[in-house]
């Protein structure tokens, strides 16, 4: 099935659980034999030159695969040239396609990744900001909340100054609240929360006097980030100092009572290297962003599937709407058995493609890079390669596990609700 946006792959040093059939390589009729790699191409604009199939990039670039082991290193000016080897295609830099001087004009500009192509055209920090993501329940249990604004506000502004309800450790922090608890539609297992971003605040420095003059009796006393208030000559109570913090980005609405997590991966320009699957998976999409049923092109999904599956970011997957069984016409010829009904299986359609560029233990968010139709809510994941292919349809019951605390949390009832 013809592919509207082809995705590269590029990664061949996987090691696969499973049997892989090699497909026959079928280039473009159109790809060209040279290609001088331009500002703005990506990684992903550039394969649909030369591909209908998108898994079979690794076959193309062949001995030459290390050439592009990061996309970093692809620069415009460079030159790819088309080969063919034992009558197989092959496609690689040209022996003097040396990287480019370039003369930077004096401005403002991000030097974090280089000049190298992107993977895809697409802004990964603004689908991290914008899009739901994944938390572990317990961890937000346990996060740094927003508690107080300007005039007692419940909604803050950019640049507003606002506090979390203990010291945090200096740097940014992005803002989010719960938005829904995951149950696996197959066995009905709790898999994990979902959450969405609003926004970015930054500790503000500040001088903590009250902890640094506890006694020694105090500080024997007492956790090392509170000391003692006397609200009353006769009564003194343990009190911790707020974090102040400033509101440098808005998404959403940021509220009082909205959860906190720590950048860790600031420098990280959500660069990722697309490949296939490391070993069979079969899942399906869970959810879709903003509480929609269906989804297009360059939206975010919600996967079943994560590291427990053998998922990692830039991990491609193939999306199909599920095998669906009508009833079959009775038997016309006399010897068949009468009153017995049966059925025809109507294959699996493959409708899209998508790229894994977060992921926890068991979900995974994921970016549609191509798409023939509406993606759906119970749509089927599996590795690219399977249009047309009749899939077994499970839905076993998997009882929760009893000694799991992630589970133990949701069997308590909502668990948003819970921790308000």
């Amino acid at each position: 099935m013809h592919k509207h946006i082809i995705t590269l792959l590029c990664t061949l040093s996987m090691v696969f659980s499973i049997p892989v059939i090699a497909k026959k390589l079928q280039l473009r009729p159109d790809a060209p034999e040279q290609y001088v790699v331009k500002k703005g191409d990506t990684l992903w604009s550039i394969s649909r030159r030369y591909l209908y199939s998108p898994w079979q990039w690794p076959q193309l670039w062949g001995s030459n695969r290390a050439q592009i082991s990061n996309p970093q290193k692809i620069y415009p000016g460079q030159v790819l040239t088309l080969r063919y080897v034992n009558g197989q295609p092959r496609l690689g830099f040209t022996p003097d396609s040396s990287i480019p001087t370039i003369k930077l004009q004096p401005q403002a500009r991000d030097i974090g990744a280089g000049y190298g192509i992107s993977t895809i055209n697409a802004d990964f920090y603004r689908i991290f900001m914008q899009h739901p993501q994944i938390i572990d329940q317990l961890e937000t249990k346990k996060a740094p909340r927003l508690i107080k604004g300007p005039d007692d506000r419940v909604i803050y502004a950019n640049g507003d100054r606002v506090y979390a309800d203990r010291m945090l450790e200096p740097g940014r922090y992005l803002v989010y609240r719960a938005e829904e608890d995951i149950i696996d539609p197959d066995t009905h297992k709790y898999l994990g929360q979902l959450v969405r971003f609003s926004g970015e605040v930054a500790t503000l420095a500040n001088k903590n006097s009250a902890l640094e003059e506890r006694s020694e009796k105090d500080k024997s006393e007492l956790p090392k980030d509170e000391y003692y208030t006397r609200l009353h000559p006769l009564i003194k109570v343990p009190t911790r100092t707020a974090q102040p913090l400033e509101v440098t980005t808005i998404v959403s609405e940021i509220t009082k009572g909205d959860y906190l997590l720590k950048i860790t991966d600031e420098h990280d320009p959500f660069q990722i290297m697309p490949h296939a699957p490391r070993q069979q998976i079969k899942g399906k999409i869970v959810s879709i962003m903003d509480g929609i049923q269906e989804a297009g092109t360059f939206q975010t999904i919600i996967l079943n599937l994560g590291t427990k599956d053998g998922i990692d970011k830039g991990t491609v997957v193939s999306l199909l709407n599920k095998t669906r069984q009508i009833k079959a016409d009775p038997p016309r010829d006399a010897a068949s058995k009468s009153g017995i009904i049966k059925y025809l299986s109507i294959p699996a359609e493959e409708i899209g493609l998508a790229i894994v560029y977060r992921v926890s233990e068991n979900l995974s968010s994921a970016i549609i890079m191509s798409s023939t139709s509406s993606v759906k809510i119970g749509d089927l994941v599996m590795n690219p390669g399977h249009d047309l292919d009749d899939v077994l349809q499970d839905s076993r019951h998997v009882p929760n596990d009893p000694q799991d605390p992630h589970e133990a949390e949701y069997r308590q009832g909502d668990f948003r609700t819970n921790i308000q």
